[in-house]
Order: structure tokens, then sequence, then C-alpha cells
């Protein structure tokens, strides 16, 4: 068996096509399809499933590719270890993210062009679901995402700062200059919210239901910067954790009734060594946590 073999098993996972697969991994189509029908040969088994085109992975194929990422992750953290032995971590920080930790992620580059000017940083925005399984999948290095989740449980956290949810609306005069509003009251505006499937979106929701009232936003994303466009255009309100609540032509209330805070943190998964660019980052970030690199982000009880 060769590394390679793997490689091109997990590029056809992703592609789901022969051709785009053998693309990613700069070969020719019939090398790939070669490459891997000598690795069903040698393990006696059929991986794939052929007719005209690729029609997926037999249960036995599916379980090869969750090894063949494990592997190639082992492979990669070897490389890193050594990396870190000679003082010179280089390679792919791949950083899972949910929106609300946006801000965050200035600070977080500082620091690690301070420490390691050779990492480069891959920061993916996406949902809690696809976070979550990009870790356990290996194609995600470390999380960033709200604790308060129990589908975290079986993975390792830490802390970082805690702050609440801000409504932003256009600096006009929709509302007076109360510091605060009710998520009931905050319902009756024109909202744009972060799409139903983000982890975000459902605590809205949650709170807005505490709150006695069914919130129908008349536009919807999951780019938080879409919608704090839509704020500073003067069209819509949206809602955002404090960090973000100080942009150009908007003002911001704090929303209770109920009070909603979250907690943001790293997430990765359990490991014994810990992959080297994931022990790298958390022990990075718990350095500078230490030394109070986030008290600046932290405003609950503050206001």
């Amino acid at each position: 068996m060769f590394l390679r073999q793997f490689q091109y098993l997990v590029a056809l996972e992703q592609e789901q096509h022969f051709g785009r697969a053998a693309e990613k991994c700069h070969v020719s189509q019939p090398s790939l399809s070669s490459a891997i029908k000598s690795l069903e040969k040698e393990l006696g088994i059929p991986l794939i499933l052929r007719k005209q085109k690729f029609e997926g992975f037999t249960e036995e194929g599916k379980r090869v590719v969750t090894w063949a990422k494990r592997l190639l992750a082992d492979r990669s953290a070897m490389v890193e270890e050594l990396s870190i032995m000679r003082s010179d971590l280089n390679g792919r920080l791949r950083i899972g993210a949910t929106p609300f930790s946006s801000p965050l992620f200035p600070t977080v580059s500082q620091l690690f062009q301070k420490r390691y000017p050779s990492v480069q940083l891959d920061i993916q925005f996406i949902g809690t679901d696809r976070l979550l399984q990009g870790l356990t999948n290996f194609e995600i290095d470390i999380g960033v995402t709200d604790l308060d989740n129990p589908a975290l449980d079986p993975f390792v956290t830490m802390e970082l700062y805690e702050e609440p949810l801000y409504l932003l609306l256009p600096d006009n005069d929709w509302l007076d200059d109360s510091p605060t509003i009710s998520w009931s009251d905050a319902c009756k505006l024109p909202l744009c919210l972060l799409s139903k499937s983000m982890r975000e979106r459902q605590i809205m929701d949650e709170a807005f239901e505490q709150a006695g009232v069914r919130c129908k936003p008349i536009l919807e994303s999951n780019s938080i910067f879409q919608l704090a466009f839509h704020a500073m255009a003067g069209d819509l309100a949206t809602i955002v954790p404090k960090r973000f609540a100080h942009l150009p032509n908007t003002k911001q209330k704090l929303l209770e009734s109920p009070t909603v805070s979250q907690t943001l943190g790293l997430v990765w998964v359990h490991g014994n060594p810990v992959l080297p660019m994931t022990k790298a980052t958390s022990a990075l970030m718990r350095e500078a946590l230490d030394a109070g690199a986030f008290e600046n982000f932290s405003f609950v009880g503050t206001e």
C-alpha cells in the first residue's frame, strides 16, 4: 500500500467524480483509477461502486476512506511534530468557525504571526454540524464555536470569552435612545437573520420563543457580514455579538427579556497524542488567555 492510494481515495470521496479527483491530485484519471484498483486487489475487497461512472463506495470502501483520512492526518501530524521539534512549525492550520466568532480572528492571526510566522491560517465559517464533522474526519484541525452545546460533549473544549447578543440597527429614528430592547419588540422590526441551519440562529429562535413571539425575518443568510451590511445600508436590523455592534451608520441595543450570552471557545477531538497543529494552537491560545489577551472580548457584567 502507498499513501498516494489513500490520497486518491479521499479525493474521490470529496469530489464524487473520477475526473475531478484526478485533477485535484494532479494525476491522470487512468492513473488514479489504476491505483485504486490496485488497492482493491491488495485488500481483496471492492471499494468503489462502478457502472458507467462513479456510483459511490461499498460499505467496506466507506470504512477504508475513514481509515485513509486518519492515516493521512497521522502523516501530516508527523511532519508537523518534527517542525515543532525544530522550533519551526509550518504548514496550514485549518480552522472551522461559526459566524459569531469572526471578531476573534485578527487577534488569533497576530498571535500566530508572532510565534509561528510560517503557519498559514485557513479559516472556514461553517455551521456547527459541519464543523464537528470536519473535526471527526480530520478535515479541520480545531474549531471555534459557542461552547453551550451538548453536541460538544465528546470533544475537548477551551473557553475563551463570553459576550451578549445585541440588536444592530440603522442609525435612524426607528427607536428611542434606550440602551436596551426586548426580544419581543425587536421582532416587530424588519429583520435579517442567520440561516436556520446555523447554531446561532437556533439560539435566537429560542430567545424569541421565550419572549412569546415567533420571528419571521425578511432576509436570511449564512454570512454575518451580509447581515451587517444590510444594517449599515439602513434597510434592516439584525442580531450580532457585542463586538460586531460598532459599525458605521449603525447603533446597537442590548437584547433583554431574556438576556442571551454566548461562550465562545476552542473545540478539538480527543487524541493521544494530540495532533501537533491542534496542540500548538491550544497551547498558544491558553498562553494568550492567561496573559489577558481576550479580556476586551468579554462584555458580560461590564455593561
